[in-house]
């Protein structure tokens, strides 16, 4: 009979996780999610300023995960991290489709989606997605845009960058963005005059 060793095994299953979570949250779009973990019940629901409550159970992910004992074998230690790896960008893709759905499906029900009709990404349309936004701004009267991402396939934010160093020179497009800051400046200082206080 083979010796086992239970605690190694642990202590590698754990440094295993650890580097999977670590992949997960550096992901550019996923990792800037603040995650709160949940630790009873099914579902849950979630409100926004409106008073909107939407309720909803929570959506089991599973993904394939294979590793051949040759391999291990072989290889040791590198091919299940390898496996693991591939097993981490099927749930970092499903988690991008399953945000990207959740986030058409809030915008639709608010109202502020826009649609381009199939034309190319321009200045105006830019204009027009950054009206939709709610922006706040901090104690300097600076907006804070940590929060906000645009997410598009790669071609298309190639051809979006180029795109946004030009308009970066353009006295016209820098007007126009400093009077949409400006009418948001005041839309959150409205806001803000309005906020309740919670004692």
């Amino acid at each position: 009979m083979l010796p086992d060793f239970p605690r190694l095994k642990e202590r590698l299953l754990r440094l295993a996780w650890f580097e999977h979570r670590g992949r997960i949250q550096a992901d550019e779009l996923i990792g800037a999610i603040r995650a709160v973990p949940y630790f009873e019940g099914r579902g849950f629901a979630t409100g926004d300023v409106d008073g909107h409550v939407e309720r909803a159970d929570a959506e089991v992910m599973a993904f394939p995960y294979e590793i051949q004992r040759s391999a291990i074998i072989e290889r040791g230690l590198d091919a299940f991290r390898e496996s693991l790896a591939k097993a981490t960008a099927l749930q970092i893709q499903a988690m991008h489709e399953m945000l990207l759905r959740k986030a058409a499906e809030a915008t639709e029900r608010v109202g502020n989606a826009v649609d381009a009709g199939g034309q190319p990404f321009s200045a105006e349309l830019y204009f027009k997605m950054l009206e939709t936004v709610q922006i706040d701004f901090d104690e300097l009267g600076r907006p804070d845009i940590s929060g906000t991402r645009m997410v598009m396939h790669p071609d298309q934010a190639e051809r979006v960058r180029a795109l946004m160093e030009q308009w970066e020179k353009d006295d016209s497009f820098q007007q126009r963005y400093r009077d949409i800051m400006l009418k948001k400046r005041e839309e959150w200082r409205d806001r803000e005059s309005n906020r309740k206080l919670v004692d």
